[in-house]
């Protein structure tokens, strides 16, 4: 298995300090988990990696958390209900659609369950060069504009394809018109940018967001507004919240901008046994104050928050999420 620094697979393995609840530091089994994120140099990444530090000291000695440089918001429900992971970071919008069985989901996702929501805010951003001369969102449309996205599946590229919709437009039009949406790596999304390859980059993106914050910092970038009926179609047909990228939140925004915005949560497998989701969701409530400096985008996150339904996509909740919530008083019968 690849180390962090080969961007593949992080392997996070590190000796128990202590155990608590029901789990015997004598009895218990180590366990073996995996944690999807998306790509190296994400946020989602980075989280992974701070949790898997955090809740390592409560289960078992020798146990394990592998976090996954894949594969999106989409993506890792599809890794879910496959058992190829049994823990993913996604989003309320994908969550939903996975237990309705609609959008990207041909049927229900039965072993989807939810498990910590409401982690923070991304914002769905659209980033074009200010010497590209780039008025809106039209310009895209009309294939005046290179525009670089995240890779498919993830939710970022989902936006696009949904914004894309709702202006009477789809990639294959904006490519027919002249121009391009092209999935690039992060990795890649800035040199793209810099050198002139790409005009824009259009991604979900939180405060610190390690890309954006970059090339924010060496270009001069402007962020483009969402027109207001793709606002509202964004929240009313696919499950986003109208919001307002605040301004300052990235070099050179001086003034907030309209756009939607989602907060990621965790997902997890119907499969992985209650006493670890237990464990789990245990710790990140306990230890919510260390979770927050894990990640600028992190440091609003509120574990009272944490159990409610409609921040996992109204999927069920595992048993041992709802009896850690329940113990906790976060949830009431």
């Amino acid at each position: 298995m690849a180390s962090l620094s080969q961007a593949t697979i992080s392997k996070l393995a590190l000796a128990a300090a202590a155990l608590f609840g029901s789990v015997s530091a004598v009895s218990a089994e180590p366990v073996n988990l995996r944690l999807a994120t998306t790509g190296v140099g994400s946020g989602w990444y980075n989280y992974g990696a701070g949790m898997a530090e955090l809740v390592l000291t409560a289960l078992p000695e020798g146990s394990t958390i592998d976090v996954l440089p894949i594969a999106g918001g989409e993506g890792n429900i599809k890794l879910l209900q496959a058992g190829e992971t049994e823990m993913g970071i996604s989003f309320p919008m994908p969550a939903a659609d996975a237990c309705q069985g609609t959008g990207a989901y041909d049927k229900v996702q039965d072993k989807i369950r939810g498990m910590v929501g409401g982690l923070d805010v991304f914002y769905f951003s659209t980033f074009g060069r200010k010497d590209a001369g780039i008025s809106g969102w039209q310009d895209i449309v009309d294939g005046k504009v290179k525009l670089a996205t995240a890779n498919i599946g993830g939710t970022g590229e989902q936006g696009v394809r949904q914004v894309l919709s709702l202006l009477g437009a789809t990639k294959d039009s904006v490519s027919d018109a002249g121009g391009s949406v092209k999935a690039l790596k992060r990795t890649a999304t800035q040199a793209a940018i810099g050198d002139g390859q790409m005009d824009a980059w259009a991604h979900i993106v939180s405060k610190g967001h390690p890309v954006a914050t970059q090339m924010t910092s060496t270009i001069d970038m402007t962020i483009l507004p969402l027109p207001p009926e793709v606002r509202s179609g964004m929240a009313s047909k696919f499950g986003w919240i109208e919001a307002e990228i605040p301004a300052g939140l990235f070099k050179g925004q001086d003034a907030a901008v309209p756009t939607v915005k989602a907060a990621s949560n965790i997902m997890v497998s119907a499969d992985v046994d209650e006493e670890i989701v237990y464990t789990f969701v245990k710790t990140i409530v306990d230890k919510s104050a260390e979770l927050r400096k894990v990640h600028a985008a992190l440091g609003d996150f509120n574990p009272k928050m944490a159990g409610d339904k409609a921040l996992l996509g109204g999927c069920p909740l595992h048993p041992g999420a709802e009896r850690a919530y329940r113990e906790a008083g976060i949830l009431q019968d």
